[in-house]
């Protein structure tokens, strides 16, 4: 591969990973998919930890990074129209993507469709019933995760706390389970795997139990994750 380093990623990244990786036929070389992969920094990331060449990004907007460009793993496209032929992947990732994406749907349904039979989908939403957002985010500043979340309270008492207005809103659970169960099977919120997975070495048990009661965790919970499967 072109490069050893690895370049820094969200936590949902190495999370999806060692999903993955447990799910996958280690006997053989899988192909990939990165939907809405931003810098394609997830997409380097990706091909290190699988030691994989056959993994690819794509994202509307051209802001690729240098790392990205050099190993030529990263393509502009739209959501809603992969540039890829039917059941191309073995896998594919979603990073908090499809809110952004003009209808989630049919995005859905574009990876559905360039997914070989039996492939995984691992997908990570903003919970748009969460309290607080943001404060796990690996790369913003202080001030950019109090700036967001003032944006997003004010966009909640305007009543325009929705994807479609341009909040960065996300999904319920009950949304996103239904928007994955309508074309995948063996559909698994994996919402609170994920927050001990990131934050088991940082807060206390205690409060870590409490936030991830049944109770609670959809307001404590600043996003929401799943893996799901193409049927066979």
């Amino acid at each position: 591969m072109p490069g050893t380093s690895i370049p820094p990623v969200a936590a949902m990244v190495r999370h999806c990973c060692e999903v993955l990786r447990e799910r996958l036929d280690g006997g053989r070389k899988v192909s990939g998919l990165v939907v809405g992969c931003g810098n394609g920094n997830e997409v380097v990331y990706m091909r290190r930890a699988f030691q994989y060449d056959h993994l690819v990004g794509v994202d509307v907007e051209e802001i690729f990074s240098p790392e990205a460009r050099a190993e030529q793993c990263v393509v502009r496209g739209d959501a809603l129209r992969l540039p890829f032929p039917d059941a191309t992947f073995d896998f594919a990732a979603a990073f908090h993507s499809l809110e952004h994406v003009g209808d989630p749907r049919l995005a859905v349904i574009e990876i559905h469709r360039v997914l070989r039979p039996g492939a995984w989908f691992y997908v990570g939403v903003p919970n748009s019933r969460r309290l607080v957002g943001y404060l796990g985010s690996f790369d913003a500043t202080s001030w950019q995760k109090i700036t967001w979340n003032l944006a997003d309270w004010f966009a909640r008492a305007r009543g325009k706390f929705w994807n479609e207005s341009g909040a960065h809103a996300g999904f319920e659970r009950r949304e996103l389970l239904a928007l994955l169960q309508e074309r995948f099977t063996d559909v698994q919120l994996l919402t609170e795997e994920f927050l001990r997975y990131k934050y088991a070495g940082s807060l206390p048990r205690a409060l870590l139990q409490l936030l991830l009661a049944p109770s609670i965790v959809d307001y404590s919970a600043p996003a929401h994750y799943a893996i799901c499967r193409k049927r066979v």
